[in-house]
């Protein structure tokens, strides 16, 4: 078992930024549906409290 680290800065009411140290995150949204947006190139929207969610790599060819 080892220590984490993890710092949530809110930028205004549907704004968070998360930073751990294995890298950082921006999500966008409130009760009924997130969008997180990560430092891997990866998109996760989630309706929360329902255990439902999609994944998706963004890869930057045409």
């Amino acid at each position: 078992m080892g220590f984490k680290f993890r710092k949530s800065l809110k930028l205004g009411k549907l704004l968070r930024l998360n930073v751990t140290k294995k890298g950082k995150s921006i999500t966008l949204g409130g009760k009924k549906l997130k969008v997180t947006l990560n430092d891997k190139k990866k998109v996760t929207a989630s309706i929360p409290g329902t255990g439902i969610s999609y994944d998706t790599k963004i890869d930057g060819k045409k």
